[in-house]
């Protein structure tokens, strides 16, 4: 283990639930780094409770992409690796190759490199065969604890241009409510984007999504299938994870947003609740973009988890707890 003086940074390796793992703390924080399963942020840390979902049906699984002769064969024949975790994606959805993540982006092994000293880490894809992309993913500790950037980076290292974009999702312990912004002028009804062809989405709707004055509360407790998005002017999520043994915690993510741009689903963030697990996702997205051979494209997440004395009551709390996130976060949050 090293420490960095005056602000009590440590790294150190560990094995995490079967996986050669780093280990990150800061404070209360801890951030565990698997780079053998597609340079994930598999656990998420806050005094010493898990957040991060991790599947337990391939904990410490690890599957050796590289001497894979025949990418489609695999995926047909393995099917969707639910690892768990934090990861980056490649969106639209809708372009994916066998109905199932690129393996070598999602399973594969990542290089990871450190800096200490500015308490980063660094994690990098081998090339895709099936999209020609690769992805580079930066953690950096912020400088309050409980707080971090998260840089999605594609490089297209293809000889022909590539359009996607970068799609952060992270699967999170249940249960919990999930506040999304909504915007005045959404193509959405109340602002809402329901995905009728995840689950039962249509049928629970009225169930689990409340729509207050700027927000839409999506409620996540139940064993149910169901996914919403927004297409709003701020690119957040903010979610409430409930029973801890502290008591509540926040968990708040953002992206910069572009009104009416090039989203892949037409959002910019999305909450997903799991029927045959106990999690749900916080999902963040960057426009469509167009890369020539060689281009790339980046896309920052600010996060940062703290105490909650209560759940919001009202929006007026919930903006209170969102502007408490940005200060910790240095105003980066958008």
């Amino acid at each position: 283990m090293t420490a960095k003086p005056g602000n009590q940074t440590a790294f150190r390796r560990e094995v995490y639930k079967g996986w050669e793992a780093w280990r990150i703390e800061r404070g209360p924080l801890a951030l565990i780094l698997v780079p053998q399963v597609g340079g994930r942020l598999m656990g998420i840390q806050w005094h010493g409770q898990e957040l991060s979902f991790v599947n337990p049906d391939c904990a410490g699984r690890v599957r050796d992409v590289a001497a894979i002769a025949d990418v489609h064969e695999c995926k047909q024949r393995l099917g969707f690796l639910l690892w768990g975790g934090d990861k980056t994606w490649l969106a639209p959805q809708s372009r994916w190759t066998d109905d199932v993540p690129f393996i070598d982006l999602d399973s594969g092994a990542y290089d990871l490199s450190m800096d200490e000293a500015a308490g980063k880490v660094t994690m990098v894809s081998p090339v895709c065969r099936e999209t020609g992309v690769q992805i580079e993913r930066t953690l950096t500790l912020g400088q309050l604890a409980g707080t971090w950037t998260l840089t999605h980076t594609l490089h297209n290292r293809a000889a022909e241009d590539v359009t996607w974009a970068p799609w952060d999702v992270a699967m999170i312990n249940r249960p919990a409510t999930v506040f999304l912004p909504t915007r005045v002028g959404s193509a959405f009804p109340d602002g809402v984007r329901t995905f009728d062809n995840e689950g039962v989405s249509a049928e629970v709707r009225d169930q689990v999504v409340r729509i207050t004055d700027g927000f839409a509360a999506v409620t996540c407790r139940e064993p149910l299938k169901f996914k919403y998005g927004v297409d709003a002017e701020v690119g957040s999520v903010f979610a409430v994870i409930e029973d801890g043994p502290r008591g509540p915690v926040g968990l708040h993510k953002s992206v910069p947003a572009v009104v009416g741009g090039p989203y892949a689903h037409g959002c910019v963030a999305e909450v997903f609740n799991a029927a045959q697990y106990s999690y749900f996702e916080v999902e963040l997205h960057g426009p469509v973009t167009t890369l020539a051979p060689g281009g790339s494209v980046c896309l920052t997440e600010t996060a940062s988890l703290f105490d909650l004395a209560a759940p919001p009551s009202s929006p007026a709390e919930i903006g209170e707890y969102l502007e408490l996130s940005t200060a910790r976060n240095g105003g980066e949050s958008q």
